[in-house]
């Protein structure tokens, strides 16, 4: 499209043009306006000047346009009318009536962490409402929640920085899990039955155990992985009936010993904690759809009840 050079001119400009083609009466343009009859005749004045016409002219029967305010009026009109539209759409969320398909990243472990008091709360609040998790791409996960295919992810992401803001949801720690009666931790968890267990490992990407093995091999220990995993959802049934050790999530290890005969040990030396936040980008922050699902998410996970 060419570019063209365009009159510099405001909405209440437009607005007054609009007005007083109807009105014909400067006082009652300025009253619709909400301005003084003082403001609206200046703003008569700098449009005369910066269009190079007199634009309306006092007769008997008041202000009559000429033909190029004529012309300006029914585009004012047109104009308003469109910008009036599009400040309209943004409506007040309601989640009781939203029939919106909610999308979020999440690994197996954020899945677990969060969909029963999200699919609860959605249940109860946004009855109408979708949820749908999608599988955290190992490459641009920042390009689908750009674009706003995706609204939220969910984990301890390290790349998506430029263009994206973030709310830590909780501080996690990594622990250490073995079935209940396990010979060599009924005293405890020691630095030598761990470094002499058999380990399970389940991660999908890689990175996390990664860098669990970084931290433990700069003091000097190295574990003896046996079975590798793609993700933990199997991983608590093999941990009970075996002998086999794991370090997992805190949270996700008091889920798994709620409901299987697993113990919670702490690691022989303490990995440092990692933030697991809630990620959306910058264009979204304002969205009322997107904000509502983000709060409500966030607060759920936290602990929280209540509406948002």
């Amino acid at each position: 499209m060419k570019s063209m050079h365009m009159p510099d001119v405001d909405v209440r400009e437009i607005r007054l043009i609009a007005e007083l083609s109807e009105l014909r009466k400067l006082t009652a343009a300025a009253e619709r306006l909400g301005v003084s009859q003082s403001a609206a005749s200046h703003a008569l004045s700098r449009l005369r000047e910066r269009l190079g016409d007199k634009l309306f002219v006092r007769t008997a029967n008041g202000f009559q346009p000429t033909p190029y305010a004529e012309r300006l009026a029914v585009a004012s009109r047109e104009v308003l009318a469109v910008l009036a539209s599009g400040l309209l759409t943004r409506k007040p969320f309601d989640p009781a009536s939203t029939t919106r398909r909610f999308t979020y990243y999440a690994n197996d472990v954020g899945q677990m962490v969060s969909l029963p008091r999200l699919m609860d709360f959605v249940r109860k609040e946004a009855p109408r409402a979708t949820v749908r998790v999608a599988s955290v791409p190992l490459h641009d996960p920042g390009a689908a929640l750009a674009a706003g295919e995706v609204d939220i992810a969910f984990g301890p992401f390290d790349n998506l920085i430029s263009g994206f803001r973030q709310s830590v949801v909780f501080r996690e720690r990594y622990v250490c899990i073995v079935r209940k009666q396990h010979p060599t931790f009924r005293g405890g968890m020691t630095l030598e039955a761990f470094k002499a267990s058999d380990q399970a490992m389940a991660d999908a990407t890689g990175l996390a155990h990664a860098a669990i093995d970084r931290f433990l091999s700069r003091h000097g220990i190295e574990r003896n992985i046996v079975l590798r995993l793609p993700g933990f959802h199997v991983l608590p049934t093999i941990i009970a009936s075996s002998d086999l050790l794991a370090v997992v999530p805190g949270r996700l290890a008091q889920t798994f010993a709620a409901c299987l005969p697993i113990a919670v040990l702490p690691l022989p030396i303490p990995i440092p904690p990692f933030d697991v936040s809630v990620y959306w980008h910058e264009r979204y922050d304002r969205d009322p759809e997107v904000q509502w699902f983000r709060k409500t998410f966030t607060r759920l996970v936290r602990g929280k009840t209540g509406k948002t």
